[in-house]
């Protein structure tokens, strides 16, 4: 084999004899290729899922899906030869044609064509799959947009005051009773003030409803401490800084500037036209800037922000506050290398080395940055346009208008259409309507915290939520857990930050992180939690895959020749995961369980659908064998972990997934039902015994009498 040119001239000018010589391994490169290699064979094997939509477009009509930018009639319907012609545009990924799709205002298409982008790291962005949004009729839908309805009116209320409010206190009762509800709930299975527009992972409920991570100053390179910069290692309490300390305080707008409120400028933001009155200029805004004190704030973050802005800086949090520990030796280079060291990293057992390009900050900042900027967000955007395309729920809002005002009639659920928060609704954007000189009407149009309302691509799902959960999985794999120094939070209006009294962690925080930036889009008004619940999943699997390419990289050995073992990642799900380059066998699709139904044992036959706050009446039923049900997206996952009433009943690892589970002779096991009010959560896992990926759980309380 003839040698590069390149490794000939380094073999002829290294140094000869005594000294010594310059490393030149002439198998490098094939060694190189031969990485990328086992890499590519390894994510091809694992298998293309089959994508699948709700069938929306099919089932109800062009008013059903996502429509925003392209041209629209009164109703705000899209017109259909344009609707047509951007669907099979969408389809074939061909530039001209999406040229060619004639659009309804100034506002342009967000980038369409990511989808069939291809990546060098982790899975490609058409290899992991979501189940299909909710129906268009569905309670899932109906849940969703009542939860939006009551963000909406909620915007301005303090984080820190949310116990003591009325209308949070209406706004959590109402959700604890809507069909579907997939946010956090108490151990009673109630939303509650303290729970209410969290998502449901356990970190994300744990201390103040605002992450460390949104809330600390993010460190811009190593420093002394502000306050005792000669001691080492720092006091207790004290927090370590940075040469170039930024501050979270940012430009945010006026309490009740809400948008999108008056019907004819819903209609035109839904043919793509700018807003009339942007008001994104810097004078017409809070002339302070101020850290996140509620809804609003929150909505702003996420309205400016760049993709990698929320990952990068909770990795750069967490490596200067991770930098004391474990040896308690203050550190001298603290942007090289942490001290918070993954539990498997190498460097936890070498005494002459430290990290830096690999298993460092470098590297956690730099993946974490891939991730979240790259790989994700390339599969999420497959999801979107070609895939899903949902509705935005701004689009819905006008439909639960024109259905509540005669002007045509939408398949909009019942529940939805007689929620409480409906009048509330209407009076505020007849309040805001007439302040913005707009007129005294009122809607029932989903008000909205951006002038120009959603992005111009399709709900389904968050783009935010995709790259958090992304980003954090990554941060969370080149380092461990441990107590946040310094946990503080925001004062009354947001001009500073006072101590908090009690212990955060931090992979806790970094949960919580997702959960806010996910749920942020919810108080913007342009996304459904749905949209946010798959997609933070989607991210973390996109992140684990990426993880197992990263794996084949690494030169370090532990002191006793082993390899890396690989990294050591806490899932949303709960589960710590061992991630190498060829295990643990992840899946290709976020799970979830879609519903309950309540089974006749002795006939093995489907009842009916069991909704959050129904009541199963055993005599009604003729006192049969019961058992509950979950059905799940794949129809085949791992296992589902049943919790009933605070306690785990039953680990099902083959479907159908039941309550008490089922044995060889027949299909389902009956379930004891007792009298009394009951909490019933199922969650998929990838793996057998609820071990591997967690996906997207579904909790129930309903009533039993005889």
């Amino acid at each position: 084999m003839r040698l590069p040119h390149t490794l000939i001239v380094l073999s002829l000018l290294a140094p000869m004899g005594a000294q010594a010589q310059a490393v030149n391994d002439l198998t490098r490169v094939l060694r190189a290729r031969q990485v990328r290699v086992n890499a590519a064979n390894f994510q091809s094997l694992q298998g293309q899922p089959l994508h699948r939509n709700n069938q929306d477009l099919r089932d109800f009509g062009r008013f059903a899906e996502y429509s925003k930018g392209l041209p629209h009639d009164a109703l705000g319907e899209p017109d259909p030869v344009q609707f047509d012609a951007l669907l099979a545009a969408l389809l074939t990924g061909n530039p001209a044609q999406l040229e060619a799709v004639v659009l309804g205002g100034e506002r342009m298409l967000a980038n369409p064509q990511a989808g069939f982008a291809f990546v060098l790291e982790g899975a490609d962005a058409q290899a992991i799959t979501m189940g299909p949004a909710p129906d268009f009729d569905s309670a899932d839908v109906s849940g969703e947009m009542i939860e939006l309805y009551w963000m909406s009116l909620v915007r301005d209320v303090r984080f820190d005051q949310y116990a003591a409010n009325p209308l949070i206190a209406a706004a959590a009762n109402a959700l604890s009773n809507v069909d579907v509800y997939r946010g956090a709930r108490a151990g009673n299975g109630f939303v509650t003030p303290a729970t209410v527009f969290r998502a449901d992972f356990s970190g994300a409920v744990q201390g103040p409803f605002l992450s460390q991570f949104l809330v600390k100053t993010v460190p811009f390179g190593g420093g002394p401490l502000a306050e005792e910069a000669d001691i080492n290692p720092p006091p207790p309490g004290v927090e370590p800084t940075a040469h170039q300390p930024i501050e979270q305080r940012i430009w945010t707008r006026f309490p009740g500037d809400d948008r999108v409120t008056a019907y004819n400028e819903w209609l035109d933001i839904q043919n793509g036209a700018l807003p009339a009155d942007p008001v994104d200029t810097l004078e017409d805004m809070d002339d302070v800037r101020r850290y996140i004190r509620n809804g609003r704030d929150l909505a702003e973050w996420v309205h400016f922000d760049y993709p990698i802005q929320s990952t990068l800086n909770g990795a750069l949090v967490l490596a200067r506050q991770g930098d004391f520990l474990p040896k308690g030796l203050y550190d001298s280079d603290p942007k090289a290398s942490p001290r918070a060291y993954d539990p498997n990293s190498p460097y936890r057992f070498y005494e002459n080395q430290e990290p830096f390009v690999t298993f460092g900050n470098t590297d956690a900042q730099a993946l974490a940055a891939l991730v979240s900027g790259t790989t994700s967000l390339r599969g999420q955007w497959f999801q979107k346009w070609q895939v899903h395309r949902r509705l935005r729920p701004e689009e819905y809002g006008g439909r639960v208008h024109n259905t509540l005002t005669g002007a045509r009639v939408y398949p909009v659920p019942q529940e939805l259409l007689n929620s409480p928060v409906l009048p509330w609704v209407f009076a505020r954007n007849a309040q805001r309507n007439l302040e913005r000189g707009l007129g005294a009407q009122g809607t029932y149009l989903l008000n909205q915290a951006f002038p120009e309302g959603s992005p111009i691509h399709p709900a389904y799902a968050s783009g935010h939520s995709t790259y958090i959960g992304a980003g954090i999985t990554a941060i969370k794999a080149l380092y461990g857990d441990f107590p946040v120094i310094n946990p503080q939070v925001v004062n009354a209006d947001g001009t500073a930050l006072l101590p908090f009294a009690g212990t955060l962690m931090m992979f806790d925080e970094l949960d919580k992180l997702a959960s806010n930036v996910g749920v942020a889009r919810l108080f913007a008004g342009v996304h459904y939690r749905s949209d946010h619940d798959n997609a933070v999943r989607l991210g973390e699997l996109y992140a684990l895959r990426t993880l197992q390419d990263w794996v084949r990289l690494y030169p370090e050995k532990l002191p006793n020749g082993q390899p890396f073992a690989g990294f050591k990642v806490r899932t949303l799900g709960g589960n710590t995961l061992t991630v190498d380059s060829n295990s643990p066998k992840l899946p290709n699709f976020v799970s979830r369980v879609d519903r309950f139904i309540l089974v006749n044992v002795d006939t093995n036959q489907d009842i009916r659908t069991v909704y959050n706050g129904d009541v199963i009446d055993l005599s009604d039923l003729g006192n049969a064998a019961l058992t509950l049900r979950a059905d799940t997206f794949q129809n085949i996952v791992g296992s589902v972990r049943f919790v009933y009433d605070g306690a785990t009943v039953q680990i099902e690892n083959a479907p159908p997934y039941a309550l008490a589970g089922d044995n060889l002779l027949v299909d389902y096991n009956p379930f004891k039902f007792t009298p009394g009010t009951h909490v019933l959560t199922a969650t998929p896992f990838s793996d057998h015994e609820a071990e591997g990926v967690g996906g997207v759980p579904l909790t129930i309380r309903f009533t039993v009498q005889e």
